[in-house]
Protein backbone atom coordinates (compact mmCIF):
# COMPACT_ATOMS: atom_id res chain seq x y z
CA UNK A 1 0.00 0.00 0.00
CA UNK A 2 1.48 3.94 -1.34
CA UNK A 3 1.56 6.30 1.88
CA UNK A 4 3.07 8.70 -0.32
CA UNK A 5 0.47 11.74 0.03
CA UNK A 6 1.20 13.33 -2.92
CA UNK A 7 0.95 10.44 -5.46
CA UNK A 8 -2.61 9.44 -3.51
CA UNK A 9 -4.15 12.71 -4.37
CA UNK A 10 -2.64 12.82 -7.29
CA UNK A 11 -4.69 9.03 -8.17
CA UNK A 12 -7.76 11.30 -6.66
CA UNK A 13 -7.56 14.06 -9.06
CA UNK A 14 -6.90 11.81 -12.12
CA UNK A 15 -10.04 10.43 -11.23
CA UNK A 16 -13.55 11.30 -13.02
CA UNK A 17 -16.21 13.65 -11.16
CA UNK A 18 -18.94 11.84 -9.57
CA UNK A 19 -22.50 13.30 -11.78
CA UNK A 20 -24.60 14.52 -8.76
CA UNK A 21 -21.08 16.39 -7.37
CA UNK A 22 -20.95 18.26 -10.72
CA UNK A 23 -25.12 19.26 -10.08
CA UNK A 24 -24.33 20.27 -6.18
CA UNK A 25 -23.53 23.81 -6.64
CA UNK A 26 -26.76 24.59 -8.74
CA UNK A 27 -29.12 22.56 -6.66
CA UNK A 28 -27.93 24.60 -2.91
CA UNK A 29 -28.28 27.44 -4.87
CA UNK A 30 -31.95 27.04 -5.80
CA UNK A 31 -32.71 25.85 -2.55
CA UNK A 32 -31.59 28.80 -0.86
CA UNK A 33 -33.29 31.12 -3.22
CA UNK A 34 -36.63 29.24 -3.27
CA UNK A 35 -35.96 29.49 0.43
CA UNK A 36 -35.79 33.10 0.77
CA UNK A 37 -38.81 33.41 -2.08
CA UNK A 38 -40.82 31.35 0.54
CA UNK A 39 -39.71 33.89 3.45
CA UNK A 40 -37.89 31.16 5.36
CA UNK A 41 -34.82 32.89 5.75
CA UNK A 42 -33.52 35.57 8.54
CA UNK A 43 -34.80 38.41 8.78
CA UNK A 44 -32.66 41.25 9.45
CA UNK A 45 -34.42 41.92 13.46
CA UNK A 46 -34.38 38.70 13.96
CA UNK A 47 -30.37 38.08 13.01
CA UNK A 48 -29.76 41.68 14.66
CA UNK A 49 -31.58 39.84 18.11
CA UNK A 50 -29.56 37.02 18.17
CA UNK A 51 -26.20 38.64 17.59
CA UNK A 52 -27.35 41.32 20.46
CA UNK A 53 -28.08 38.14 22.53
CA UNK A 54 -24.95 36.29 21.74
CA UNK A 55 -23.11 39.50 23.02
CA UNK A 56 -24.47 40.13 25.74
CA UNK A 57 -24.46 36.71 26.78
CA UNK A 58 -20.50 36.67 26.41
CA UNK A 59 -20.43 39.65 28.32
CA UNK A 60 -22.06 38.53 31.25
CA UNK A 61 -20.68 35.20 31.23
CA UNK A 62 -16.60 36.30 30.35
CA UNK A 63 -17.63 38.97 33.64
CA UNK A 64 -18.84 35.89 36.06
CA UNK A 65 -15.78 33.55 35.17
CA UNK A 66 -13.21 36.18 35.25
CA UNK A 67 -14.87 37.35 38.44
CA UNK A 68 -14.43 33.57 39.92
CA UNK A 69 -11.07 33.12 38.38
CA UNK A 70 -9.28 35.74 39.95
CA UNK A 71 -11.11 35.28 43.43
CA UNK A 72 -10.04 31.44 43.29
CA UNK A 73 -5.96 31.92 42.30
CA UNK A 74 -3.75 31.80 44.71
CA UNK A 75 -0.58 34.35 44.17
CA UNK A 76 2.44 31.77 43.71
CA UNK A 77 5.33 34.04 43.94
CA UNK A 78 9.03 32.64 44.60
CA UNK A 79 9.79 35.83 46.60
CA UNK A 80 6.44 36.54 48.22
CA UNK A 81 5.38 36.93 51.79
CA UNK A 82 3.48 34.06 51.06
CA UNK A 83 5.15 31.03 49.53
CA UNK A 84 3.30 27.74 50.40
CA UNK A 85 6.15 25.64 48.46
CA UNK A 86 8.99 27.42 49.76
CA UNK A 87 11.70 24.50 51.44
CA UNK A 88 11.88 26.67 54.46
CA UNK A 89 7.51 25.86 54.55
CA UNK A 90 8.23 22.13 53.29
CA UNK A 91 10.62 21.18 55.75
CA UNK A 92 9.19 20.06 59.26
CA UNK A 93 10.84 20.92 61.70
CA UNK A 94 10.82 18.87 64.94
Amino acid sequence: MDMDLDSALRRLAEQPLHPRLAELEGDVMRLIAAERRAGGGVTLRTGMLAAVGAVALGVVGGGLSSAAATAQVPALTPFGPATPLAPSTLLAFQ
